[in-house]
């Protein structure tokens, strides 16, 4: 059975070498990073059930990264984990939708309380969507959402394209690669002009999203960038 996943992001070392080692020998897999860069890739190859983050990492703010970590997995819970006591904090997180606040210095039967307890909210299960910037698409249905409110019901062909632009986030997918998603054994001599109409209606659909875009690479293929 696979380890449920901890991604722990702290500039404090000792404490997350602490609360590393005491989330191993509890049986989970940690990724440890003291900083945000690159988090948001982070988050996508480790999908991880739960991040533990702390509320001020150097000269960032934990908090203000919060909303873009749950746009790309909202059903990833968030632990806070801080030097500040300032009930003002607590509030702020619990408007943030993090599943708690811990204050430092704690002991890490705490955390492994709070991991424990909120870990197996996380990503077990397959999810029956897709998160894209401000968007939900519905795997059933093949719906696209904003803010909850329907935007289309894509095509087959929309559908297929969207998944594999998105599930590929700041990758080139090349052309052979997209005719073979989307029209199979029948991609060979399928019609330019057809990837083109589809991309192009992605990008109207898309654009309620300002951060969003669809890139071309002439005679290459097309990466989807989010802002």
């Amino acid at each position: 059975m696979d380890k449920m996943k901890v991604l722990l992001v702290d500039d404090d070392i000792v404490l997350g070498n602490i609360a590393t080692l005491a989330l191993q020998q509890a049986g989970y897999e940690v990724h440890f990073q003291t900083s945000l860069y690159g988090i948001v890739e982070v988050l996508h190859e480790l999908n991880p059930h739960i991040i533990v983050l702390d509320v001020e990492i150097g000269d960032k703010d934990g908090m203000a990264t919060a909303p873009d970590l749950l746009a790309e997995a909202p059903d990833t819970p968030i632990l806070f984990i801080s030097s500040h006591t300032d009930a003002d904090y607590v509030v702020k997180s619990m408007q943030l939708g993090a599943v708690g606040y811990l204050k430092k210095p704690f002991d890490v039967k705490e955390l492994i309380a709070y991991v424990g307890r909120f870990a197996s909210l996380g990503n077990d299960s397959p999810k029956d969507f897709m998160a894209i910037g401000e968007f939900k698409l519905l795997h059933e249905g093949t719906v696209l959402l904003k803010d909850e409110v329907e935007i289309k019901r894509l095509t087959p062909f929309e559908y297929k394209l969207l998944c594999l632009l998105a599930k590929n986030r700041d990758k080139v997918v090349t052309r052979e690669a997209i005719e073979a998603e989307l029209w199979g054994s029948n991609a060979v001599g399928s019609s330019e002009y057809s990837l083109n109409n589809y991309i192009i209606r992605l990008r109207k659909l898309l654009a309620l999203d300002e951060r969003i875009a669809i890139i071309a690479l002439p005679k290459v293929g097309y990466k989807l960038v989010l802002g």
